[in-house]
């Protein structure tokens, strides 16, 4: 049987994940910008069929929640443990992920992290400001890891392409 959303992504390498760290940075990161982006990614989703909650922090506020047909609260569950990986290592959580595994550890064990409260696994991404560096993440679930992941890159090179 043929995917209808194409073919898996080949994760990004480690330098490839610092690369788009680097690139994706917002002008701004006030309520009305980060409600623009978590649209965006829900119409996205949504266009897509895609069955993905998405959520946006700031710090560790939650500022915008959405959840597509056919996503379920396993979703919200992952992104939340996602979303606090990013806001300990303020950066992707394919990154820490890719990261550890090149180191061959364990990032739960070695940072005493539990696992129902971490996840290392993609689909969350750091929100930084010019000039200020991080503020937030923005988080999906409901795919494989680096699909998540993929889908969130793409949807932030959209938003700031539109800017």
């Amino acid at each position: 049987m043929t995917d209808p959303q194409g073919p898996t992504p080949t994760a990004p390498t480690i330098e490839e994940l610092e690369g788009e760290e680097r690139r994706l940075v917002l002008p701004a990161a006030d309520l009305a910008t980060l409600h623009a982006l978590g649209r965006l990614l829900y119409d996205a989703a949504v266009e897509r069929g895609l069955p993905l909650t998405i959520q946006i922090r700031r710090g560790e506020r939650l500022v915008f929640s959405a959840s597509a047909p056919g996503s379920t609260a396993v979703n919200e569950r992952w992104a939340a443990r996602k979303a606090r990986v990013v806001g300990l290592f303020e950066h992707s959580s394919l990154l820490v992920r890719r990261i550890h595994e090149r180191d061959d550890i364990d990032v739960n064990v070695t940072h005493s992290l539990p696992v129902e409260r971490y996840a290392a696994h993609g689909g969350a991404f750091p929100l930084r400001v010019a000039n200020v560096g991080f503020v937030g993440s923005v988080v999906v679930s409901g795919l494989p890891q680096v699909e998540d992941h993929v889908f969130v890159v793409e949807g932030l090179e959209a938003f700031l392409a539109g800017r």
